[in-house]
């Protein structure tokens, strides 16, 4: 019996792999194509890659894409940081409220929210652009930075905070010298997955991109219209690649936080 479901274990696990990583070494292959057609394997070449680094419009849009990424990643860890902890002091009646609205931007479409948004920015009179992409974008990232941080919060143990309060620490005391170095390795998590959610980011950015902030999902969504070429795949592969280090660099604050726990 145990024998079977190894065999199907194993079997399941090869075919989640298949499907999932194939397509994505694919891209990574025709990414070194010689031909400009995905059609036909003709030889190995890095020109696709030069070209990318030589194109200004992607340059500017990964440059775009990096200053929104960067101020979501931070204003949303603040933010999220905020609302976790304050969760912590309040009534059960306001944290239930709070909780409501973390996860409400979870449950709306994407296409939804960002029409919306397209219809109250454009109801303030803001100029589409940075503002607009940073606050759209922060919108959806808060509820997971909120829902992490939460998560270690309930792991503290509350003699701590009791020992603290005994001690005659104020509530900013007890958060700024307990709470914030425990939680301090989530945050930085939490931060990381804002920061790889808004680069990836294309239905949202398309509404809220302004004239001359396109951002690089966006413009790639735009380059596929035409097909997709290895000059997309390139483009798709360092984009891959960035991923692969951010979800890296989590991987090994989580690895930090869990043998402090230990």
């Amino acid at each position: 019996m145990r024998l079977k479901a190894r065999r199907f274990g194993t079997f399941y696990l090869s075919l989640f792999f298949v499907a999932l990583y194939l397509p994505v070494l694919s891209v990574i292959l025709y990414s070194f194509n010689a031909s400009p057609s995905t059609a036909q394997w003709t030889g190995f070449t890095f020109d696709w890659y030069r070209m990318l680094f030589r194109d200004r419009v992607i340059v500017e849009a990964f440059k775009v894409s990096m200053e929104v990424a960067l101020i979501t990643s931070v204003l949303s860890a603040i933010l999220g940081t905020a609302s976790a902890v304050i969760s912590m002091w309040v009534t059960d009646r306001m944290k239930s409220a709070i909780q409501g609205m973390m996860i409400l931007p979870l449950l709306i479409p994407e296409v939804a929210l960002g029409i919306a948004l397209l219809i109250f920015f454009n109801a303030l009179r803001l100029p589409f652009g940075h503002l607009t992409l940073v606050l759209s974008h922060s919108l959806f990232c808060v509820p997971y930075v909120y829902i992490m941080v939460q998560l270690r919060l309930k792991e503290i143990d509350r003699s701590i905070l009791e020992s603290a309060r005994d001690l005659g620490a104020t509530t900013w005391q007890t958060v700024r010298t307990v709470i914030l170095p425990l939680v301090i390795p989530s945050i930085i998590t939490a931060s990381l997955l804002a920061l790889a959610m808004s680069l990836d980011d294309v239905i949202i950015s398309t509404y809220m991109s302004g004239p001359k902030t396109t951002t690089l999902p966006v413009h790639i969504f735009s380059m596929m219209r035409v097909g997709v070429t290895p000059k997309v795949n390139a483009l798709c592969t360092l984009i891959l690649v960035g991923m692969f280090i951010v979800v890296g660099l989590s991987q090994l604050f989580n690895k930090k936080q869990h043998k402090e726990d230990l």
